[in-house]
């Protein structure tokens, strides 16, 4: 009778030891990234991307509400055979150009070549920063990401996984990155970065579904207090008239 109790017991703690490594797997960062990519399209799909093209509307707000600026851009990306891409955008007075090709930037303003360095190397970054964003949450499993899972939150009265994504060669000083994930549906909908200067936080407030994939529409960025309450809305985006290409 003992030895049969015993034997059940085992059985049980087994059991139970099972049941709580599965779930800390199911709410592994790396899994909840998985399932992210899959909601948004799939890896397959991703990689087999030839070239992706939107536009993508930007407003500023300054504090007061009053709006600072507002550029349409064109961004054009090819992923294969080799990555190269261009954004193209207008203002009142003049017309930018920014070329991407074999990992050097080129850019233009009004038809005219710019060779100053450090235009370049912001038209650089900026060329990056716009890679980065239409990439995500695609471009969280490479061997460069460190990926920490900090658990579920609210965020605006809903339930999400909060992920921590980190880089190899960040150091101290480096922006820092969190992303929220439904719990439900696994769609990335909002993101924070804490920067040396100011603390942001994007919604995503709707998703476009034109292509296989699922991108981001219109997003919205506040920035936020020492409390991490908003304080006031920084930018909105709104992204159209994506098209696809495949190998």
């Amino acid at each position: 009778m003992k030895s049969l109790i015993l034997k059940r017991l085992i059985v049980c703690l087994f059991t139970v030891f099972a049941f709580v490594n599965c779930n800390k797997k199911q709410l592994s960062a790396e899994v909840i990234v998985m399932n992210s990519i899959e909601k948004h399209g799939g890896i397959e799909n991703w990689n087999s991307l030839r070239t992706l093209s939107f536009d993508k509307n930007v407003t500023l707000f300054l504090k007061d509400g009053t709006i600072e600026s507002a550029i349409k851009k064109h961004q054009e990306f090819s992923f294969y055979p080799e990555l190269e891409g261009k954004i193209t955008w207008k203002t009142t007075d003049e017309k930018s150009l920014i070329l991407y090709r074999k990992g050097a930037v080129i850019k233009f303003v009004n038809d005219s070549l710019i060779t100053d360095s450090s235009e370049l190397q912001k038209a650089k970054s900026s060329f990056n920063a716009a890679l980065y964003v239409i990439s995500q949450p695609f471009n969280f499993l490479n061997k460069n990401t460190k990926l920490t899972y900090l658990g579920i939150t609210d965020l605006e009265n809903k339930k999400v996984h909060e992920v921590k994504v980190g880089y190899t060669n960040d150091t101290a000083d480096s922006d820092k990155w969190f992303y929220y994930f439904d719990v439900t549906t696994f769609k990335m909908v909002a993101n924070k970065v804490i920067l040396k200067d100011h603390t942001s936080l994007v919604e995503n407030n709707s998703f476009d579904t034109t292509t296989d994939f699922i991108f981001n529409q219109s997003r919205k960025s506040y920035r936020l207090n020492a409390n991490g309450d908003k304080t006031y809305v920084r930018a909105t985006y709104f992204y159209d008239n994506f098209k696809t290409e495949y190998q």
